[in-house]
């Protein structure tokens, strides 16, 4: 309730949640990594934004500034020119406080492909944040989005 946010509020608010259910299904169910312990955090710092392939640009930011966001736009086109079979989806929240709404907006509709491949991707939205399964009807529309996601995708045939 402070003027200014002191963080992300997924943090206090469900990330310990999460964090304590990842680490007991990763050591009871999945038999994983008892020795390790996962955390939701990167402490503040220490990202590294570079990156160490070809493709897309990452990082740098020039004179030693603070570094661009990473951006995998060209890897996504060029997967999706290799690959015409291949099919995305994005799931958007209204109120998404993470990441910026209109940017996947932005950034599927300018990966410079035509547009028998534009067809390939479709965007879906929800009345919830970033964690849109945390709102039970955007739940349940999320897992049937995704279901008919892996219907549409297996049994996709490009036209001859």
């Amino acid at each position: 309730m402070a003027e200014a946010a002191q963080g992300d509020p997924e943090g206090p608010a469900v990330g310990g949640a999460y964090t304590a259910l990842i680490n007991m299904y990763n050591h009871d169910e999945l038999k994983y990594g008892r020795d390790k312990q996962y955390n939701n955090r990167s402490g503040g710092g220490g990202w590294n934004w570079t990156r160490t392939g070809g493709g897309g640009r990452g990082g740098g930011g020039g004179g030693g500034g603070f570094p661009s966001a990473p951006n995998s736009q060209s890897d996504l086109a060029q997967a999706m020119l290799t690959n015409p079979r291949l099919m995305v989806q994005v799931e958007n929240g209204y109120y998404d406080m993470a990441t910026p709404f209109f940017a996947t907006e932005f950034t599927m509709t300018h990966l410079g492909l035509p547009a028998d491949l534009q067809k390939n991707i479709k965007l879906d939205y929800y009345n919830a944040g970033h964690m849109m399964y945390l709102r039970d009807e955007d739940r349940v529309t999320l897992h049937n989005n995704i279901a008919e996601f892996i219907e549409r995708a297996t049994n996709f045939a490009p036209k001859p």
